[in-house]
């Protein structure tokens, strides 16, 4: 489902307890992930159980079990929803940018150096102010991914929201920042150090700002800590 769907619906149930129609008409999954969304932020994983959920929710424990195995099945849900809706925000934000389409005759014989290194420099500072926009946005869920230390309940390998992975997304972003590397508009750096001034950097301040100690809001900043990242991966100055 949505993650809008799935915040839209904990901010319901935090102030609508009278079953209202539109709360009937949610999914029991929509409305056990709702509630675990809204109770493992505000109270903690530990400290909430399934009747916790049950209450929250209004779906009986008996239908949350059917719905999901445990409680850990639902934290790990919750997560694998919450990364995805990360990821899909961030290559979003990628499709406003120019495309090969959008060329003109006499520029489709290929990019000069100048126009490689825009490329490049576009979908890095889009990808970072995404990064910081959702995080915003998307506030509760936001506190789940970045804060929750989910090593301590969520058994197995933790995917990382940050990992550069083999989606659509991190597919992009590999042959990109690949090519620019090749062309010398990006730095010949480990790929671990790359993400970790594209994702690392604002992350910090991200979780900073969760924890009530940056008070300027990500989407203050975006273009400033773009634009350093930009900075820290650029090469040079791109050939005229």
């Amino acid at each position: 489902m949505p993650i809008q769907s799935i915040e839209s619906s904990s901010e319901d149930l935090a102030v609508d307890q009278t079953g209202g129609a539109e709360q009937v008409l949610l999914k029991p999954r929509e409305r056990i992930l709702a509630a675990a969304l809204k109770l493992f932020v505000d109270q903690g994983y530990f400290n909430t159980n399934v009747p916790d959920l049950s209450r929250e929710s209004r779906c009986s424990i008996g239908s949350i079990y059917h719905t999901f195995k445990s409680k850990e099945e639902i934290a790990r849900a919750l997560y694998a929803d919450g990364i995805s809706a990360f990821r899909d925000a961030m290559y979003a934000s990628l499709s406003e940018l120019p495309s090969e389409s959008n060329k003109t005759e006499s520029t489709k014989s290929g990019p000069t150096n100048s126009e490689s290194c825009s490329q490049v420099e576009g979908i890095v500072k889009s990808v970072v102010k995404s990064f910081l926009k959702f995080s915003e946005t998307h506030h509760q869920l936001s506190r789940y991914i970045w804060l929750c230390r989910h090593n301590e309940f969520l058994n197995g390998i933790i995917k990382q929201p940050t990992t550069v992975g083999f989606d659509k997304l991190g597919r992009l972003l590999s042959k990109s920042l690949k090519l620019s590397i090749r062309s010398g508009d990006v730095r010949d750096i480990k790929a671990p150090i790359i993400w970790s001034i594209l994702f690392g950097v604002p992350l910090a301040y991200i979780r900073d700002w969760l924890d009530g100690y940056n008070s300027e809001p990500p989407s203050a900043v975006a273009d400033e800590i773009a634009e350093a990242c930009w900075r820290a991966l650029r090469l040079k100055e791109p050939k005229k």
